[in-house]
């Protein structure tokens, strides 16, 4: 039974980083409102934003670019948390049991990045909300978007030192390890 069990975990995780890779590297540059654009920077990329900031970045991505925003928000990014989320669970998930078993104290890190997911669906969802309604700027909706960019980014800030502490506390388990062996020898 547990061999299945790794066997199906390591599917799963294969599965969401290669959902990633794709996300990542093809849709998310193909499909975002303004992949070639320097100077405009989107509402989901901002850690925070301002109903002034809002009403000047949709001036400036005109209608056509306010259509991709809109396309690229439902279609692409109403999905993307659920891939990077669960790349990120199953990453941490892996490494925490590495490093705790079955210290469930330290497990439950692994569910950090669900709030990432959790704040970039309220971000998504008030972006679509302000799409529509431009030109008019509904200001909660503006301020629940911007407190959900930034708590979005906290969580992904958090999750990536959590990532890289777990990675080199693996690393130096490994070596060590190593270490111990060559000694034996």
């Amino acid at each position: 039974m547990r061999f299945t069990t790794k066997k199906l975990n390591l599917l799963v995780f294969t599965v969401s980083t290669l959902s990633f890779l794709v996300f990542f590297f093809y849709l998310i540059p193909k499909f975002s409102a303004n992949p070639f654009q320097e100077n405009i920077k989107l509402l989901d990329l901002r850690f925070w934003y301002t109903p002034i900031d809002v009403f000047h970045l949709f001036h400036q991505l005109g209608a056509n670019g306010r259509d991709a925003y809109q396309f690229f928000t439902i279609y692409i990014d109403m999905l993307y948390p659920l891939v990077y989320g669960f790349w990120f669970y199953f990453s941490l998930t892996f490494l925490l049991k590495k490093l705790f078993l079955n210290n469930n104290k330290f497990i439950c890190l692994r569910f950090i990045p669900f709030g990432i997911v959790l704040f970039d669906y309220i971000e998504n969802l008030s972006i679509l909300y302000l799409l529509n309604t431009f030109p008019q700027i509904n200001e909660v909706s503006v301020f629940i978007g911007a407190i959900a960019s930034s708590s979005k980014w906290i969580f992904t800030i958090l999750t990536i030192i959590t990532l890289i502490i777990a990675i080199f506390i693996v690393c130096a388990k490994f070596i060590g390890s190593l270490k111990i062996k060559t000694h034996k020898n």
